[in-house]
């Protein structure tokens, strides 16, 4: 991978680099160069190099509320979006799932984060394993 945290190293991507370098860029509002070089380095040691592969494996970005972790964040909007919750689960119930185990015992299997602490916000990258 070559670093690209120079105009010269950007120029001296592949065409599938660039072609990612500049998706990214696009699609992660709060994604500055230096954020893109590492999350670049990090998904080409994950096997993803190409915006196919991005497209196909990336899951989200969370920041985390309140008590609750973006690993549990990603995971309670899984859960919602699959469809788990929607057989008027009682809220004494549904208030009281443990998001966080969920993703510690079953999801970290199938995804992975890169994290990213900026300036005025730290973000967690979801991707699929299964791309």
């Amino acid at each position: 991978m070559t670093a690209i945290g120079t105009d010269s190293s950007i120029q001296k991507l592949s065409t599938e680099q660039r072609a990612l370098f500049d998706y990214i860029k696009d699609i992660i509002e709060y994604a500055d160069e230096a954020l893109i070089e590492e999350l670049i380095e990090e998904l080409d040691d994950e096997g993803i190099e190409t915006v196919e592969q991005f497209e196909d494996a990336f899951a989200g970005s969370y920041d985390g509320y309140g008590s609750k972790s973006p690993e549990a964040q990603f995971c309670e909007e899984l859960v919602s979006d699959c469809g788990y919750l929607e057989n008027d689960l009682p809220d004494f119930i549904s208030n009281h799932i443990d998001y966080q185990e969920i993703w510690d015992c079953e999801l970290r299997h199938d995804y992975f984060t890169i994290e990213h602490r900026g300036r005025y916000r730290n973000t967690s990258l979801f991707f699929s394993r299964h791309f």
